[in-house]
Parts: C-alpha cells; sequence; structure tokens
C-alpha cells in the first residue's frame, strides 16, 4: 500500500510543478547581462528596490558593479545583506522587514542559491505573510510576491528558473521546500563576468549540483521531451566545461557555459523534481553541514548504481547525447561510460568523498528521512528499500574507504 501511495503521489508532483513553472523568466545572458538587467528596471517602473545579497559579497566587491548600475540608472536601493548558508525562516523574514522599511517596489536579487531562495520568500512573504509552516502548505490561492529580478553568482542551484525555495528550520536544521508559482523570478541576467573567479571549491560544488539536477531530471518518470533536452544539453554542457571553470576561474566561456548548463539543469528539475542523491544530500546537509552540492556528488554515481537494470537505458540514452561512449555500445555498458564519468569528475576536482562528522548512530535518522523525502516528493525510476539507502549512507562513514563501483542489475 505504501509502494502505491509513493506511485500514485509520484504521477501527481509532475503536473504540480508543470503548473508552477507555465511562466517563464525573461533571460539576459553574457558579459555584462547583470548591469544591464539593472539599466533596464526603471524602464518596467521600478525606481525603488531591496537588493538582497550575502556579506561576502558585499565586502569582496563582487556588486560594485550592480551598484554602479542601479545608481546610474537612478535606482533607489536599500541592501540587506543578512544572509547566509542554509538560510532559516528568521533571516526571510529580516530581509522582509527592510523591504518594507524602503517601501521597494522590487526585489533584485544577486549571488547563490541561498540569497536567490531567501529573495524569493522575502517577496511572498511581503506579499502574505504567515510563518514557515504556513508556506509549507500548497495553497492555490497565494498572492504573488512581488516582482523578482535574479542575478546568479554560482553556476549550480538553478534557483533562477523555479518556483522552489528551500528554507532551514533553525530550531530543528530541518529543510523546506516551499513551491510557490508566486516566487519564479520574472527577469534573469546570466552573467559570466560576475562569477569569474569563483573559488575552486565553490565551483567544483555547484557545478556537480548542476549535474545531479539534470540527471535526476532525465531519470525522473515525469520527464517529458522538453525536460530530456534541458538535462542532456546540461549534461553536455557540464563535462565540456566544468573541468575548465575550475582549472581556470577566470575562463569566460567556460563560466558563460556553466551559467547555461545550471539555468537548463534547474528549468529540467523545476518540472520533474529529483531523486535519491537529493534526499541523502539534504540529510548530510541537515545532520553534518555538508554543502549540498558535496553532498550530492558523494551520492550520486552510487545511487545511479543502485537503481540497477532498470535505469540502464535511459542512462544510456543520456551518455549517447552527452557525447560519451561508443556508436554500437551495449545500454549497460554506456551506463557504466556515464556513472564512471561523474566518477572521473568529482576525482579530478579532489572533491571530498565523506562528510565530516558522520557517525554510526546517525545513520537510522538519515535513511529515514530520506526514504520520506524521496517517497512523498520525487518520482523515481526505482523506490529503493531501507536496506539499499542504508548501504548507500553506510559508505560514507569515516571508516569506509572508496571502493571500486561495481554495475549489477540491482546494484549491490
Amino acid at each position: 500500500m505504501i509502494t502505491l501511495y509513493y506511485k500514485l503521489r509520484a504521477k501527481l508532483i509532475p503536473r504540480l510543478l508543470r503548473g508552477m513553472t507555465r511562466r517563464q523568466p525573461m533571460v539576459n545572458r553574457g558579459p555584462g547581462a547583470g548591469p544591464q538587467l539593472c539599466a533596464q528596471l526603471p524602464l518596467l517602473g521600478f525606481k525603488r528596490v531591496l537588493l538582497v545579497t550575502d556579506r561576502v559579497l558585499l565586502e569582496i566587491g563582487a556588486l560594485d558593479a550592480i551598484k554602479q548600475a542601479l545608481d546610474d540608472a537612478d535606482v533607489d536601493f536599500d541592501i540587506y545583506d543578512g544572509v547566509q548558508p542554509d538560510p532559516s525562516f528568521e533571516q526571510v523574514q529580516a530581509g522582509e522587514a527592510s523591504l518594507r522599511t524602503c517601501a521597494g517596489e522590487a526585489v533584485l536579487a544577486v549571488g547563490g542559491g541561498s540569497v536567490l531562495d531567501t529573495a524569493k520568500m522575502i517577496s511572498l512573504l511581503h506579499s502574505n505573510g504567515g510563518s514557515l509552516a504556513d508556506f509549507a502548505k500548497p495553497k492555490l490561492n497565494r498572492r504573488p510576491g512581488l516582482p523578482l529580478f535574479a542575478i546568479p553568482t554560482t553556476a549550480g542551484t538553478g534557483s533562477e528558473v523555479t518556483p522552489v525555495a528551500v528554507i532551514t528550520n533553525q530550531q530543528t536544521h530541518e529543510k523546506t521546500a516551499v513551491a510557490d508559482a508566486g516566487m519564479m523570478p520574472a527577469y534573469v541576467a546570466l552573467d559570466p563576468l560576475i562569477m569569474r573567479g569563483m573559488p575552486k571549491g565553490i565551483t567544483a560544488a555547484t557545478g556537480m549540483d548542476a549535474l545531479t539536477h539534470a540527471v535526476e531530471s532525465f531519470l525522473s518518470r515525469g520527464s517529458d521531451e522538453e525536460t530530456e533536452r534541458q538535462a542532456s544539453a546540461a549534461v553536455r554542457l557540464i563535462f565540456r566545461y566544468l573541468p575548465v571553470a575550475w582549472a581556470d576561474g577566470d575562463d569566460l566561456e567556460a563560466r558563460d557555459a556553466m551559467a547555461l548548463a545550471a539555468y537548463y539543469a534547474g528549468a529540467a528539475f523545476s518540472r520533474t523534481s529529483v531523486g535519491y542523491a537529493h534526499a541523502i544530500a539534504h540529510q548530510l546537509g541537515r545532520v553534518c553541514g555538508t554543502p549540498h552540492g558535496n553532498a550530492n556528488a558523494m551520492v550520486l554515481p552510487e545511487v545511479l548504481l543502485a537503481y540497477g537494470e532498470c535505469t540502464h537505458e535511459r542512462l544510456a540514452e543520456l551518455a549517447r547525447r552527452a557525447g560519451l561512449g561508443q556508436d554500437g555500445d551495449p545500454p549497460q555498458a554506456l551506463a557504466r561510460t556515464l556513472i564512471d564519468a561523474i566518477v572521473d569528475l568529482r576525482r579530478q576536482m579532489d572533491m571530498p568523498l565523506l562528510p565530516r562528522g558522520l557517525k554510526h548512530e546517525d545513520l537510522p535518522g538519515i535513511v529515514e528521512e530520506a526514504l520520506s523525502e524521496a517517497g512523498k516528493l520525487y518520482p523515481v525510476p526505482r523506490y529503493l528499500s531501507a536496506a539499499e539507502v542504508g548501504a548507500l549512507v553506510r559508505d560514507l562513514l569515516p571508516a569506509s574507504q572508496p571502493q571500486e563501483l561495481e554495475l549489477s542489475p540491482h546494484g549491490n
């Protein structure tokens, strides 16, 4: 009965997400796209905005060109820079108070996924009021948030093209996914100049986050031709350009390609949802504080193996579209080629493979929450058992050593 319930939910979730993503943002892309978007604000009728960001970006001067463009366009702005990683609802409330104080007509978000998610929630809270518990429940009659302009500074979360924000409960450290069509950004700038010089660790983590979005979207039972095109394009771009962006943070071609890849991956998974890599990664973030992109990288190949033969055909098709493998290779071999390419990518970028602070006593809670999240939210190709998820998490304990990954019909 539980499996039947999960399957019924899995059919409904993609339909709900598609309803939320009918309105896509207008996109400016290329070097200087961020300041260009700021120059459009008065043309669109906005003369006062709240600029949402984080203190680090502000202090290192990453927003200097944005602030200058706002000044040149005679747009008044106040700055809310209280966003931190894994943003809490308290940060959202503080930002909304700043929005009310400055009488902002729109919200301009410049930053990574945490900043964009916070800005979405600030906008939605301003129009509706309420607590985090109120927003965790879908509502059909919720008022849309203020117009939102999004300029991502990382290429990973795809938050600039999703109607979802992930907010952390400060007391329990649990993450709440708020999904609402009223949070979809109206205008987006993909500007490689603002991403130039991003540290290697962040480049790797955000890039692997985008890759996980794309792969899990492609495997989703809610995928269709459009999302498959977007996801496979993202995968192809990531395999080609992520190593370049990681090795040379000033390579604008690679930065531009990665910004596009993250956008494609975000557009795809915003309609299909994701899978067990995300379900486990969210728990690693909650329990160990593992950055989300790193957590996804730790488990993505292993999750793909755990699915077993039911995904061989799909992974093989994704490998072909990504330009991997040889013509005539059987599906199992192509699936293995794709998984090996992911393993090689995380090894090439010297990514951490084990979360810090994970203890044996953490495993039952992680497994339970990951199973619940995937079962309730994700139209995965196959529902894994507690034993299968437990084996994946157990391999992340500090005493575990990375083993040669074996491809078997059931991933055992």
